[in-house]
């Protein structure tokens, strides 16, 4: 049997490779094999042994054996006609694989004579039908092609009573010719039933399995459906790893599109070993050597610099460039350009311009050799010149340069493409340090654009994941010129977006966009559903665009009028539903997609107390904000020594390895607070803090405001001058009540913990990476327990648990601890009615334990119950809350996935997507008696009439003070909790 890819997205299509050529020898067809003369009988069995041979192999060096066989087998003229239809089905392969379709195409052709004339059966025509329209698919002829794989499907679902391995075969096929025409969403339900009947019908280790889910993974993502995509590539890699092998073929295209699967869904940490795995599967299979190994080592070193690793990034995309110019391959014009384009980067952040000359100078001349001058990825090679030789100070040559190739960009993009507007922010930063100001009806055209994408009920989830660091560069070069204009009201604009975009990169492990998959929130399902209905009409209404657009391109204006009228109803449909959305959901709406305020708005609602800090991370330098009611004002920092700060202080407060905790670094916490607060805090202040990247992932209360020596618990804390919280929405900054302000009768309260470990034997070790293996997750779903025993017990939980239930009055509550938090119990219940929500159990950070590709919440699961045992970030956001509170009393539950977005951007932002308003989070791990005393403490505070932050405040300062708690006075015990509103 051949297989022959059906395309690079997807994985191949199965050929049946039965029929051939009859036109020469009419008499074979009559030759019955018993009579074969010995010279027949021997070509027959020379025929035979290319049966299950891979087509794909060596096709260029197979084709002149095979031609010159064809030639015996004719001349000699009483070959059996099925034999001289495999031997043509054969030809036909390698015809495919060197990407002669046509010719490919003439070959089958002739092998279907002579299959009618063997007397072929059924399941042979079928076959012969589904590999004919493989070649015309691939020759793009989609409709003849669609139209043949119907008459496979026909005569197999006869055979298989309507369903069946060869019925899901014809329908991935049909579904395939959809997606080649651009009718991706018609696509959709055939590469669906071809996976279900796939799973049904055929053995667990038929490589289909797995070519057919990844190929389903592609297609849901090009669709817009990251979220649901990445789960069944996730899938398929799994089956391919178990039923497979690491070394098959098959295995490696499903592990590069997850690798390529979780790019798209912003999960770079989880990506990198998938990427590792990819290229050394691709040195193995096709050699070191390759073009594609090339692509596979860019694709890493890629990751890795988004990731901070830059070091190896650059020796990687070096060792790229090097195979890639050795194997002369131009079938990606543009990959060259853009690995020298990155070579220079690379130069240049390290300062060595001489190297940075060098490289980028190749880079423009290899850009300039291979695409035209309306080539957009031409115009971004001279663009990213542009912008090293503004960070040079030659911000006139630059200009000069953004001035001839934005237009390009222009011409060439959407105006709300990514590239297109960090481009043109790029030209009007030129043009206000050249001239002094930028354009500003330009630049803020862009802005309003670029808000406009952001705030868009119709820009799906993952794509503000996938763009978030352009939009991000983008904005940031407004604010940059804005700041230096000293026009706050537009650097505040900018900021917000700046930080939305950041924030962005914490919407990972929600719902997404899949229909189905959104987290219903007992306050928010009917807005999920009509935000459901309107993504599909807009998907829709974007596909018949395209549609519309290909067919006036091929000169079918029939089609076209046709098409046109369908795309009209389409959008009609969608701009309603966008209507109803914006009508009866507006709460929604403000939530799930928030707008930036005007400065003079955010003044209005602040209080005498309040002090709103908005920090912005750049490559090198740092901007603060901050906004009282009566004045603004914004300093630069530098980075290197703020992070310098910062990861002494994480050192200190959660050492590696765990174990005593050293001594407090003084001088870095004086040292972060004059470098982010030059002008002093006034007493009894109330800090508001909103976005930050590395800034976040540390408390501002542990902060010094004057030199000391003394006691840690006499320290001047910033938490004796003020009170901290983080705000994740400026739109709803004072709009709603505090949560226990408002509450007219006790809050309803429910407890989550006491998980009691599995049996092991406590020892498990780390591995020499620092992380502990959670293998389960991938192979059997449940976590080696143990590896789980491994984590500390948190003897407190229950006694925190039931002491923060009478602090809330103890009536309708629901506790569940042990056994009864197990995640099958936990699931069951409903906590849709519980305004307060407690878990008192570990929080696990993605990359803590290998294989945990999402941060959780640990509870623990019994035999048989077909969990894992960890409430996933993912499974979070499906939960359907109405809370005014979510305390997270538990190990890093506020940490992120790495520098680039938020510390709180992982389980804080899939409990504020189930519906909680407000939560309490631990930046670090928690030692279980002072969790209890925190958060019970807050709680009674809370009751007393506190707000959220002072209470955290006033627990907090209490525990420090209190000297029958060991260490109480060091941060890494007092300091972890941070209060999250909006």
């Amino acid at each position: 049997m051949v297989n022959l890819a059906a395309g690079a997205m997807l994985a191949a299509t199965p050929l049946a490779a039965l029929a051939q050529d009859a036109e020469d020898s009419e008499a074979a067809a009559a030759a019955p094999a018993a009579q074969l003369d010995p010279e027949t009988a021997a070509l027959s069995q020379e025929i035979a042994t290319l049966e299950g041979q891979d087509p794909a192999r060596d096709p260029a060096g197979d084709l002149p054996k095979l031609i010159d066989l064809h030639a015996r087998a004719t001349a000699n003229g009483k070959v059996p006609p099925l034999d001289m239809g495999l031997l043509a089905s054969e030809i036909g392969g390698r015809h495919f694989y060197l990407r002669d379709y046509p010719e490919a195409a003439r070959w089958y052709q002739r092998a279907g004579v002579w299959l009618e004339k063997g007397g072929a059966s059924p399941e042979e025509m079928s076959g012969l039908y589904n590999n004919t329209a493989t070649i015309l698919a691939a020759s793009g002829q989609y409709e003849e092609a669609r139209a043949t794989h119907e008459k496979a499907l026909a005569i197999r679902m006869e055979m298989e009573g309507g369903r069946g391995a060869k019925t899901a075969s014809s329908l991935f096929g049909i579904g395939y010719v959809l997606f080649r025409q651009g009718r991706v969403e018609e696509s959709v339900p055939y590469f669906r039933e071809s996976v279900v009947q796939q799973v049904e019908f055929a053995p667990p280790d038929d490589p289909n399995t797995v070519i057919r889910m990844t190929s389903l993974a592609s297609v849901l993502g090009r669709s817009g459906r990251e979220g649901e995509a990445l789960s069944w590539a996730r899938r398929a890699e799994a089956i391919g790893r178990e039923y497979l092998g690491e070394d098959h073929q098959t295995y490696a295209v499903a592990l590069n599109n997850l690798g390529n699967s979780l790019i798209e869904n912003g999960l770079y940490q989880e990506a990198l070993p998938i990427l590792r795995q990819t290229l050394t599967v691709r040195r193995n299979t096709v050699g070191p050597d390759a073009p594609g190994t090339a692509i596979s080592m860019r694709n890493l070193a890629t990751v890795l610099k988004v990731t901070g690793q830059t070091e190896e990034a650059e020796a990687l995309n070096a060792d790229a460039i090097t195979v890639l110019e050795a194997s002369g391959d131009t079938e990606t014009p543009d990959a060259l350009p853009y690995m020298y384009a990155d070579a220079a980067g690379f130069a240049a952040m390290r300062g060595d311009w001489p190297e940075y000359d060098r490289l980028a100078a190749r880079a423009i001349a290899l850009a300039d050799a291979a695409l035209g001058p309306d080539d957009h990825n031409r115009a971004m090679i001279h663009l990213y010149h542009a912008r090293w030789l503004s960070e040079r100070g030659q911000h006139a040559e630059a200009l000069a340069i953004a001035q001839e190739w934005v237009p390009v960009m222009a011409a060439a993009l959407i105006d709300t493409h990514p590239d297109r507007l960090w481009a043109e922010m790029l030209l009007q930063s030129l043009k206000a340090r050249v001239d002094g100001a930028p354009d500003w009806a330009a630049a803020d055209g862009a802005l309003g654009r670029l808000e406009g994408k952001l705030t868009d009920l119709a820009t799906p989830d993952r794509q503000l994941v996938r763009e978030a660091r352009t939009h991000r560069d983008a904005a940031m070069l407004y604010m940059d010129f804005a700041l230096r204009s000293r026009d706050h009201a537009r650097a505040v604009r900018a900021m917000q977006l700046v930080s939305m975009t950041d924030l962005a990169l914490g919407q990972q492990f929600g719902g997404g966009d899949a229909a189905g998959g959104e987290a219903d929130t007992a306050a928010d399902a009917d807005a999920f559903t009509a935000r459901r209905v309107f993504l599909a009409l807009s998907r829709k209404t974007d596909e018949l665009a395209l549609r519309e657009a290909s067919a006036l391109e091929a000169g079918d204006e029939d089609l076209a009028a046709q098409i046109a009228q369908q795309r009209a109803a389409s959008s009609d449909a969608r701009d309603a539903a966008r209507s109803a959305l914006l009508a009866e959901h507006p709460g929604f709406v403000e939530r799930y997609r928030p707008r930036p305020v005007e400065l003079a708005e955010l003044q209005a609602r602040l209080g005498e107390r309040d002090i709103l800090l908005i920090p912005i991370e750049g490559e090198r330098t740092g901007w603060m904000i901050r906004i009282e009611r009566d004045r603004v004002s914004a300093h630069p920092f530098e980075l290197a020594p703020m992070r310098g700060h910062v990861l002494a202080i994480r050192e200190a407060v959660d050492p590696p390895g765990g174990g005593a905790l050293p001594a407090f670094p003084r001088a870095d916490a004086l040292g972060l607070y004059r470098m982010l607060f030059p002008q002093g805090i006034k007493q009894d202040a109330n800090v508001l803090l909103y976005g930050g990247q590395t800034l976040a992932s540390v408390p501002f209360a542990l902060m010094l405001t004057d030199d000391w020596d003394g006691p840690l618990a006499d320290a001047p804390w910033l938490l004796r001058r003020a009170s901290v919280q983080v705000v994740g929405n400026l739109g709803l900054l004072r709009r709603e009540p505090a949560a226990m302000e408002a509450q007219v009768e006790l809050p309803r309260f429910a407890g989550i913990g006491g998980v009691a470990f599995p049996d092991g034997p406590g020892n498990a070790a780390p591995d020499a990476d620092g992380t502990m293996q959670l293998a389960g997750i991938f192979r059997s779903g449940r976590p080696e327990a143990e590896l789980i025993a491994d984590l500390p017990p948190l003897p407190e939980a229950p006694a925190e648990l039931r002491a923060i239930a009478s602090a809330l009055g103890g009536q309708d509550e629901l506790v569940l601890l042990g056994g009864d938090a197990a995640e099958e119990n936990f699931k069951r219940a409903d906590l849709s009615g519980y305004s307060v929500i407690a878990f008192a159990t570990h929080g696990l950070v993605a990359g803590e334990l290998r294989g945990l590709w999402e941060p959780a919440l640990l509870l623990g699961t019994g035999e048989g119950s077909g969990e894992d045992g960890l409430l996933g970030a993912s499974e979070i956001a499906q939960l359907r809350l109405d809370a005014d509170l979510v305390i997270l009393s538990a190990c890093n539950t506020a940490a992120g996935l790495d520098g680039q977005a938020p510390v709180y951007s992982g389980l804080a932002t899939s409990f504020a997507q189930a519906g909680a308003r407000s939560l309490m989070l631990s930046h670090w791990r928690v030692r279980d008696d002072a969790a209890a005393r925190l958060t019970v403490g807050t709680v009674e505070g809370m009751v007393s009439g506190l707000s959220r932050p002072d209470a955290l405040r006033r627990a907090q300062l209490s525990l420090m003070a209190d000297e029958g708690v060991p260490d109480a006075a060091h941060p890494a015990i007092w300091a972890p909790f941070v209060i999250i509103e909006n």
